[in-house]
């Protein structure tokens, strides 16, 4: 099995001490959510979906298979809904799922594929499903009770912690499906679909020009930019690519596709 420092953010351990401390209701939450809204999901999927089985989307199964091996976890159930937007995620509690649409199965290479499942299976592995479903339970309870005192300030400081430990595990979730991707062209072609929803798009992205649009955003530094920046779950596209080019030219990238 790969190492987990070869592909962890250097500062996720950080910034998750930072997030378990605001969110110090968090058992509340989840007992709420596996007792009730996750029961009232389990039906639907079944019903309006389509699961992933040895018979049915057999490459998805295999893919899935072979990356649920390397990390040493039990194979999640996948289910494939009808959309006309790409998307994968990872949902649930203590039995994780994965939910994945048919236009990105559709419109994906197989080694595009691979980088998205495996980004996924590091995320059950590394449990950043629980917290991320933790982050969408956390701040639709406190809307729903935005008339309690403080509880508008609680909102914006939970907020922000949460969404910035999403970020940095979306960015260690990137580095592991390179690794086992292995190849750095299917994983900035599989960002850039799934950012930009357009395969045109993505096909005339130009890597150097867009990676400069991370340096605008740099600039841009006052507390609405700041806001706007911090308001995000998942990094910008241009900071991802960036971030994953710098990995697989690092000591620590290089080192983890020895491993595999």
């Amino acid at each position: 099995m790969i190492e987990e420092i070869l592909y962890i953010h250097p500062i996720e351990d950080l910034v998750f001490k930072d997030m378990k401390n605001c969110a110090y209701f968090d058992e509340e939450i989840m007992h709420y959510y596996k007792n009730f809204d996750e029961k009232l999901r389990k039906p639907d999927l079944l019903g309006k979906t389509v699961q992933v089985t040895e018979r049915q989307f057999k490459e998805v199964y295999h893919i899935a298979q072979n990356v649920a091996g390397i990390l040493k976890i039990e194979l999640p159930s996948i289910y494939v809904y009808e959309d006309f937007y790409y998307g994968i995620e990872t949902k649930g509690a203590e039995n994780p799922w994965i939910e994945i649409s048919a236009k990105t199965l559709a419109d994906f290479e197989e080694q595009e594929l691979l980088f998205l499942i495996s980004r996924e299976m590091c995320s059950i592995r590394l449990k950043h499903f629980y917290y991320h479903t933790l982050i969408d339970e956390s701040l639709s309870a406190l809307v729903q009770h935005h008339v309690l005192p403080g509880s508008d300030t609680l909102m914006k400081t939970l907020k922000v912690s949460m969404y910035r430990w999403s970020r940095i595990a979306n960015y260690t979730e990137d580095c592991f499906g390179y690794v086992i991707c292995k190849n750095l062209k299917p994983c900035i072609s599989a960002i850039l679909k799934l950012v930009l929803n357009n395969c045109y798009l993505a096909e005339n992205v130009d890597i150097q020009e867009y990676i400069k649009q991370a340096e605008c955003i740099n600039r841009m530094d006052d507390a609405v930019y700041n806001f706007t920046k911090m308001d995000e779950k998942v990094p910008y596209g241009p900071f991802r690519i960036k971030n994953l080019i710098s990995y697989a030219s690092s000591t620590r990238g290089v080192e983890a596709l020895k491993t595999t």
